[in-house]
C-alpha cells in the first residue's frame, strides 16, 4: 500500500504551491509565472521524488527544508511583487499550513492503523477545502492588507519562520516510530499553536492598517483646514488691498478707460474666486475626503457632479463612512485615468435620509463590460491593484448590517452603499 503513501506525498506537493499562489502577488503576468512556476517546481518535485525512492520515505521531512524550503523561496522571490517581510510572511505562513495539513493527516493514519488509506484520503479532502476557504475568505482581505500595508511584516515574518522551523524540528515522518508521551504532547502543543499564532499574526496586522487609515484621515482633515486657512489669509490680504482697487477702478473710470476697468474687473474677480473654499458638507471628515477626491478627479480631467447632503453629526463611525468613501472614490479615479479625455464622469452621493439613512453611491465612465464574481464584486486578478478597495468598502458596510451593491450598465459603473443606523 505505499503507492497510497507517495501519492498523497506527491499530491501534498503540488498542493503547497497552489495555496502560496492563491495569496501570492506576482511580479509578471500570471502566464509567465505559471511557465516559470511548474518548470521549477516540477524539476524540484522530480528530484525529491528521486531521493524518496532512493533514501526512503522518511528522509524527506528532514531533508526537506534544504531540498524543497530553500529553492523554492528563492525561486517565487524572483517573481514576487514584493521582495521585503510581505513576501516571507506569506511563504512562512503558507508552508506551515500545508505542514500542519501534513502532520494531522499523518496521526490521523497511525491512529486507524496506518495503511495510508486514510493519509490519503484526508489530504485529497483537506487540501482542496483549505484552499477553497483561502479563496473564500481569506483572499481578498489579505491581497489588500498586502497592497495597503508596508510596515510591520518583518516581525511576522519572523514569527512564521520561527513556527516553521518548530514544526519541521518535532514533525514524525511516515515510517518512523511514534515519540513518547511527552514528545507527543510536545508535537500536539506545536500544532495547537500554529492557528493561534496566525490569527493573532493576521488580526494585529488588519488593526494596523485600520490605524494607518485612520492616520490617513487625519492627514487629509489636516490639509483640509491648512488650505482653508491659508485661503482665508490671502482672502485678508485682498479685503485690505480692496481699497487700493477701487481707487484703480475710479481713476480708470474717471478717464473713460470702461473697457480696461472691466477687464480689471474681471482679473480681480478670478483672483477672488480662486479663494473660494469647496465645502460640500458640514461633517467635517467626509468633507475633507470629498475635497481631496474630487480635487484630484478633476485634475485628470473628471467632470464631477456631486449630490451631498451629510449633517455635522453623524449616526455612524465617521472612519466607515470616509473609508467607503475614499476606496470607491479613488477606484473611480483610476478607472476614469484609462478613458479618452472628455468621456471622464463621475457622479458622487453620499445623503443622510430622515429616516437616518446613509445613502453612499459613486458612478463614473466604463466603457468596456465590467465581468462582477458571484458575491457582486470586480473579478480583479491579484496583480491588479484597482478593485480591492471594494472589500473594504464591503466590510464596513456589513458593520451595520447595510446594502452593498456593484453594477455595470449602458457604459457606467455604480457602487452604492447603504448603511442602516445602528441600535442604540
Amino acid at each position: 500500500m505505499t503507492i497510497l503513501r507517495d501519492i498523497s506525498f506527491l499530491w501534498s506537493m503540488l498542493h503547497i504551491i497552489i495555496v502560496f499562489l492563491l495569496l501570492f502577488e506576482p511580479r509578471y503576468s500570471w502566464r509567465v509565472t505559471i511557465a516559470v512556476s511548474l518548470a521549477g517546481i516540477g524539476t524540484l518535485l522530480t528530484a525529491n521524488v528521486l531521493t524518496m525512492f532512493w533514501l526512503g520515505h522518511g528522509i524527506i521531512m528532514q531533508i526537506a527544508f534544504f531540498t524543497c524550503t530553500v529553492p523554492s523561496m528563492f525561486l517565487f522571490l524572483l517573481l514576487s511583487q514584493y521582495r521585503d517581510g510581505r513576501f516571507f510572511f506569506l511563504f512562512c505562513l503558507s508552508d506551515t499550513v500545508c505542514f500542519w495539513l501534513l502532520q494531522v493527516t499523518n496521526f490521523l493514519d497511525r491512529l486507524t492503523g496506518e495503511t495510508y488509506a486514510v493519509l490519503l484520503i484526508g489530504r485529497l479532502v483537506a487540501f482542496p477545502a483549505v484552499e477553497w476557504l483561502f479563496w473564500r475568505y481569506l483572499r481578498r482581505p489579505y491581497l489588500y492588507l498586502q497592497q495597503k500595508l508596508e510596515q510591520g511584516w518583518w516581525l511576522f515574518a519572523a514569527i512564521g519562520a520561527t513556527y516553521y522551523l518548530l514544526i519541521m524540528v518535532t514533525a514524525v515522518p511516515v515510517d518512523t516510530p511514534m515519540p513518547d508521551a511527552a514528545g507527543l504532547i510536545r508535537i500536539c502543543l506545536v500544532l495547537a499553536l500554529m492557528p493561534l499564532t496566525y490569527l493573532t499574526m493576521l488580526h494585529s496586522l488588519w488593526r494596523q492598517m485600520q490605524i494607518a487609515e485612520s492616520r490617513h484621515q487625519v492627514e487629509l482633515q489636516r490639509r483640509d483646514h491648512a488650505a482653508i486657512c491659508q485661503k482665508m489669509e490671502l482672502g485678508r490680504l485682498y479685503r485690505h488691498d480692496m481699497r487700493h482697487h477701487l481707487i484703480v477702478l475710479d481713476g480708470m473710470l474717471q478717464q473713460g478707460d470702461s473697457a480696461g476697468a472691466q477687464q480689471y474687473v474681471q482679473e480681480l474677480s478670478g483672483k477672488l474666486d480662486d479663494l473660494t473654499q469647496a465645502v460640500w458638507c458640514a461633517n467635517s471628515a467626509v468633507n475633507a475626503v470629498l475635497t481631496a477626491y474630487l480635487a484630484q478627479a478633476k485634475e485628470v480631467g473628471c467632470q464631477v457632479e456631486a449630490d451631498i447632503r451629510m449633517p455635522a453629526e453623524l449616526p455612524y463611525g465617521e472612519m466607515d463612512v470616509c473609508i467607503i468613501l475614499a476606496n470607491a472614490l479613488e477606484n473611480a479615479i483610476h478607472a476614469c485615468q484609462n478613458i479618452q479625455e472628455g468621456e471622464r464622469q463621475i457622479d458622487v452621493k453620499a445623503v443622510l435620509t430622515d429616516n437616518r439613512r446613509t445613502v453612499l453611491c459613486v458612478e463614473n465612465s466604463c466603457p468596456e463590460p465590467l465581468k462582477l464574481d458571484s458575491d457582486g464584486l470586480p473579478a480583479v486578478l491579484p496583480h491588479k491593484e484597482h478593485g480591492l478597495g471594494v472589500w473594504s468598502i464591503r466590510a464596513a458596510v456589513s458593520r451595520y448590517g447595510g446594502i452593498f451593491q456593484n453594477r455595470w450598465a449602458e457604459g457606467r459603473y455604480m457602487l452604492q452603499a447603504v448603511l442602516f443606523p445602528p441600535d442604540k
